[in-house]
């Protein structure tokens, strides 16, 4: 399904792209666009960042370092610059404060017509807003504001001031094919032997950056007091962060040796998921908006215990494709991975439900089709008009 009849360029802009899941958006969609009639090319104000190297090597446009610094008002001229040559273009920009200000105003100057902004962050556990003041000087020139939820959309309007009919709700996808069940039983321990784990052995798994709201310090707790219980337990964690040498400290002070091991940041995901048997996620309710590393454990059939924060209960239904538990309530915690470990059954129906709902609903193809249809709609209004 095409939606223009000639090709249109879609300008992606961000800061840097990162590893988070905006970044991965931003990927999905600069690969997945030329399949719908649009020309991707992606704009980072300061470095590529890893998501925007990889791209690069996959021989996608990515231009960086437009900016020579936070406060710089010259990447206005190089912009615009850039803009005018495509005016009829479409601009995308992820919230990344520097990048919805310049590129606004940037884009109005070059006399580009529609702008779109995809907002992954929320300030409504936190009591704050996801907006600086920089940005609501701008905010009314976006056409549109991709949610990515119905509460996160709730919490745009109401608590953000943003016109409903300026809302469209996009779900986050994830590659169903790269983030799967594996194959068999044989499979499975062959790959587990390949990272020495232990045979039988029950894998639990968290994939999070390593920061405070993330709250592996729980984590590591259950981990030590599940250890003192049962002795064929292993707990992966997945990620790198300013919070890592406190977390190992933690980890040696609990005496858990080898049964917790600290990866660091990975490109080997969708294999450690597809061996684990639960995946964690743990956050405190002052983050996580539509957390990726969940639809992924689900996409892998891989069971989630996770909190009940941000939008995280209209991703997954507890006692269905995982538990949903409290924030902060490390017995909670504890208690679904026994009750888990305990019921194999269990937990393949709950990562066959997680599965078949990543599929039908949160799939990274889906995403890029309803990006799709929201760019041509704006250019089909253009064209009415």
């Amino acid at each position: 399904m095409v939606f223009s009849r000639k090709t249109t360029k879609v300008f992606l802009l961000a800061t840097t792209l990162s590893t988070g899941g905006a970044e991965k958006v931003v990927r999905a969609l600069t690969l997945g666009l030329p399949r719908y009639g649009f020309d991707t090319n992606v704009l980072c104000l300061h470095g590529m960042g890893q998501v925007g190297l990889e791209l690069s090597d996959l021989g996608a446009s990515v231009r960086y370092k437009l900016s020579r610094g936070r406060f710089d008002p010259t990447v206005l001229v190089r912009l615009a610059g850039i803009f005018r040559r495509d005016r009829e273009a479409i601009l995308f920009t992820l919230d990344h404060h520097d990048a919805i200000f310049w590129g606004a105003l940037a884009s109005l100057f070059a006399g580009i017509r529609y702008r779109v902004l995809s907002v992954h962050s929320t300030g409504m556990w936190a009591k704050r807003s996801s907006f600086n003041f920089m940005d609501r000087l701008v905010m009314p020139f976006y056409n549109r504001v991709v949610a990515l939820a119905d509460l996160h959309r709730q919490y745009l309007e109401r608590r953000e001031g943003v016109d409903s009919e300026r809302i469209a709700l996009i779900a986050n996808g994830v590659d169903t094919g790269r983030f799967k069940p594996i194959g068999s039983d044989d499979d499975r321990e062959r790959v587990r032997d390949s990272y020495s784990i232990p045979a039988g052995n029950f894998v639990v798994t968290i994939i999070a950056a390593l920061r405070p709201e993330k709250n592996h310090e729980m984590f590591l707790r259950s981990a030590a007091e599940i250890s003192s219980r049962i002795e064929n337990f292993t707990f992966l964690v997945v990620g790198e962060g300013k919070e890592a040498r406190k977390l190992q400290d933690l980890a040696v002070e609990l005496s858990l040796g080898d049964t917790v091991r600290f990866m660091g940041l990975r490109d080997d995901v969708p294999e450690i998921l597809s061996i684990s048997d639960v995946s964690v996620l743990c956050s405190y309710p002052v983050v996580e908006t539509f957390p990726l590393s969940v639809l992924e454990s689900m996409a892998s059939a891989v069971p989630v215990v996770a909190t009940s924060v941000g939008s995280i209960p209209e991703m997954l239904s507890d006692g269905e494709e995982g538990f949903l538990i409290p924030p902060g309530e490390m017995g909670a915690l504890t208690e679904a991975l026994l009750t888990l470990e305990r019921d194999p059954g269990r937990r393949r129906t709950m990562g066959e439900k997680g599965r078949k709902k990543v599929v039908e609903g949160f799939s990274e193809e889906r995403m890029v089709e309803r990006y799709a249809e929201l760019f041509g709609g704006l250019l089909k209004g253009a064209e009415k008009g």
